[in-house]
């Protein structure tokens, strides 16, 4: 369930950098949240810079005015502040393997209820209910 739409600037990543960020996003959403590695998803967006994008978590439109942003829509039912330390540890990801400033760097996680979802044809537990991988 954790969509992860990486905006970057065109031509700025290679195969190599976007495989290793969508694996480290996977390991940080996974080892901060404890979710199922399976449920992790990483897009990456070319554009031509800031503007706006729809939220597809149902926030509406979230403008960006960094060269990167990560839109993040997640399972609701976690407590902000380990949404907040996802975001950060995503957007410091982003900007090490893209070798760019931090400041280059922003993003958003938006929350939805997890029976809003499904993976492989099954609703999705809420968080801290999911079996055992």
């Amino acid at each position: 369930m954790p969509y992860y739409r990486c905006l970057i600037p065109k031509g700025s990543l290679d195969y190599d950098q976007r495989s290793r960020i969508a694996a480290a996003f996977t390991d940080i959403h996974c080892g901060i949240s404890a979710a199922p590695r399976s449920f992790v998803h990483v897009a990456f967006l070319e554009t031509n810079g800031s503007g706006s994008i729809d939220d597809s978590h149902g926030s509406g439109t979230l403008e960006y005015n960094t060269p990167y942003f990560i839109v993040g829509g997640n399972r609701a039912g976690r407590p902000p502040e380990i949404r907040k330390q996802i975001l950060a540890e995503l957007m410091e990801c982003l900007s090490e393997t893209a070798s760019v400033p931090r400041t280059d760097v922003s993003g958003h996680i938006s929350e939805q209820p997890a029976s809003w979802t499904m993976e492989a044809g099954q609703l999705l537990p809420e968080p801290g209910e999911e079996p055992a991988e």
